[in-house]
């Protein structure tokens, strides 16, 4: 049991009232209440007071495997290298587990690929490289679930592999020693829709129970949750709402020395009053202009950096980086505008592609594109022989099916109902457009 489920027994923000009437509430209230799926006053008691679910990691599938191969991997002082992705999700992540296994006396060490000349997620090439760094256990963090040659690469090359992630598996499974995504088949944990932190936050849970260590314990790597959790816009109910009720309340009382950084350089002095907003619009873009503008590498450090001095000079980079960030965003909305044929009313799909567009915000502009015409919006950056694009959809259309329905024409793609990535072969792109 983790810290969080021994919370149960707090007392209740709100004190369930002996008769147990919505009615107690507005009706402005109860129709809030009811437009979030909640209808009893039971799940309005729940839902308010974020109470811990009583949910058993163990029943994560995978998750025992995974404990036990990385204790093995302590315990013959083997190297460890914990894979992410460059968004604030994924920088989150590779953080959490990077400090989990730090504490628990692992080798451990963060590799983040470079959005511009890696892509996302695992590549060959940098598995190659981290086996030849000495590496003997790779475990991804926010990705992975699709990548099956690059897993059977690390199978040839004699690295074990644990995937963690979040997003929506394919048909198969890749090649590990252990998959912990709740989404796959079979998996029998309640809650679906974590975020890629809250999924490694879970392993990271399953750890720390196993080897009760004494100098961390899951409620400090909460901040991290709530941070990757709310930028990842993942549905903030369920657990997730948990999960970010107390990882706020850990950064208003305990905050981490980046965090604190990053809320200085934006202008914010209270830390004590921040809600998930300010995780929305201040602390998660700044974090996610990294990885979009230079390197998620810099986020992933300001994280784990405790000197003041040396977390100010990264905070201020990062400020900086989310300005330049801004403009870019701009930029590459306007002109995905004019590509996007956005005046006719029967243009379903809007789809842009240009050489200029930068990788990096091509994501951001598909999503303004989605707010401003709502219509499914595909933004890429395109070269001489790929184009890789970023895909944001509306409720009516699961944009990653969609993208199933097309795999003969794609080298690679991924995501979720309401976001996805894809590469595609330039010469595919009149066909898939």
């Amino acid at each position: 049991m983790t810290n969080l489920q021994k919370r149960w027994s707090i007392p209740p923000r709100i004190s369930p009232q002996a008769d147990q009437d919505l009615y107690r509430y507005s009706p402005i209230f109860r129709q809030i209440l009811y437009n979030r799926g909640v209808s009893t006053p039971q799940e309005a008691e729940n839902y308010l007071n974020a109470a811990p679910p009583p949910n058993d990691v163990l029943d994560i599938t995978g998750i025992g495997a995974a404990v036990e191969r990385i204790s093995h991997a302590i315990k013959n002082n083997q190297s460890i290298v914990v894979y992410g992705d460059f968004d604030a999700d994924g920088v989150t992540s590779t953080a959490l587990m990077v400090q989990t296994l730090t504490a628990l006396g692992a080798q451990a060490h963060g590799y983040i690929p470079d959005r511009f000349d890696e892509g996302y997620g695992l590549n060959t090439d940098a598995l190659d490289e981290i086996k030849a760094g000495g590496a003997d256990l790779v475990i991804t963090v926010d990705c992975g679930i699709r990548a099956l040659p690059e897993a059977d690469h690390a199978h040839q090359i004699g690295l074990d592999l644990i995937v963690t992630d979040h997003h929506s598996p394919g048909s198969e499974l890749p090649q590990a020693v252990a998959v912990i995504n709740t989404k796959q088949p079979g998996d029998n944990y309640p809650e679906k829709n974590l975020a890629g932190v809250g999924t490694a936050y879970k392993l990271a849970c399953a750890l720390i129970d196993k080897r009760q260590p004494s100098n961390i314990n899951s409620d400090q790597l909460l901040d991290l949750v709530a941070i990757g959790t709310v930028a990842d816009l993942v549905p903030l109910v369920g657990e997730n709402r948990t999960l970010v009720r107390y990882g706020l309340d850990y950064i208003r009382t305990i905050p981490r020395q980046g965090i604190l950084s990053l809320l200085g350089a934006a202008g914010v002095s209270d830390y004590k009053n921040i809600n998930a907003s300010t995780i929305g619009f201040i602390l998660g873009p700044r974090l996610n202009a990294a990885g979009r503008i230079d390197s998620a590498m810099r986020a992933y450090d300001l994280l784990l950096t405790e000197d003041p001095r040396q977390t100010g000079e990264m905070a201020l980079k990062l400020d900086n980086l989310n300005r330049e960030r801004q403009h870019l965003t701009r930029e590459t909305q306007e002109a995905a505008e004019e590509l996007a044929n956005t005046d006719d009313p029967d243009t379903l799909l809007l789809f842009a592609a240009h050489e200029d567009f930068n990788p990096g915000v091509v994501g951001l502009a598909a999503s303004r594109l989605v707010e401003k015409y709502y219509r499914p919006a595909i933004v890429a950056h395109t070269n001489t022989e790929y184009t890789r694009a970023s895909c944001r959809s509306i409720p009516e259309l699961n944009i990653t099916s969609a993208l199933d329905e097309c795999i003969d024409l794609l080298v690679q793609h991924g995501g979720h109902a309401m976001a996805a990535g894809l590469t595609v072969k330039k010469e595919n792109m009149p066909a898939l457009k």
